[in-house]
């Protein structure tokens, strides 16, 4: 009789476990499609979307931008500054944390190409502007690696190496203020590195203070 209560109630349980198991199971494939299904029609509404004119858009602007050309021999210091020199002749855009979807939906699936084309400028500028900086300190060029390293900042560099190497010689400088406004800048920044870079620049406000 025992055995017979047992089995009964096992599989009582066994049949609600089964049901809600398939019911969250028809749920997650309901929650799936709907995304899928909203997605899409956000890709056919960017399709469709007229172009726009670009030409107003926050491009990378260097006017007034002092950086440190042609001031020490080395050859990786000479790389980063012809290539920063070739992009000055472009238009570069931050678009970082934007998707091509975005892109279309805002400014027409005509001006895309063009838009990932002053993106990839643009992460091509941080990526050296990173190592130029890096390696103005390596040679012990500090004040000129601030300088850098601080525009990168400016126009919304995401790279964290930026942000943690410009942060150490604001401390060692003893310049609690700058390390304030880096993180005013990096809580503007539009990309998953936000967080950290911020988290990093908190931990240097705690130790100077």
């Amino acid at each position: 009789m025992r055995f017979h209560t047992f089995y009964y109630v096992f599989l009582g349980w066994t049949i609600i476990f089964m049901a809600v198991v398939s019911y969250k199971r028809f749920k997650a494939n309901r929650q799936n499609q709907n995304a899928e299904d909203r997605f899409w029609k956000r890709e056919n509404d960017a399709n469709n979307t007229r172009k726009q004119d670009i030409s107003g858009l926050d491009y990378v602007d260097f006017t007034g931008v002092s950086l440190p050309f042609a001031l020490f021999e080395d050859d990786l210091l000479k790389e980063c500054e012809t290539q920063v020199l070739a992009l000055k002749e472009k238009k570069i855009l931050n678009l970082t944390g934007m998707s091509n979807t975005d892109l279309k939906m805002m400014y027409g699936p005509a001006n895309l190409p063009l838009l990932t084309q002053y993106d990839q400028n643009f992460t091509l500028l941080v990526r050296t502007l990173n190592t130029w900086g890096k390696r103005l300190h390596e040679l012990a060029h500090n004040r000129e690696a601030i300088c850098v390293l601080a525009f990168a900042a400016s126009i919304g560099s995401d790279i964290k190496a930026t942000w943690t190497l410009l942060a150490e010689l604001y401390a060692a400088n003893g310049e609690t203020a700058e390390i304030a406004k880096l993180k005013t800048t990096a809580a503007t920044l539009n990309s998953l590195m936000k967080e950290p870079i911020l988290k990093m620049l908190d931990s240097y406000s705690k130790r100077m203070k």
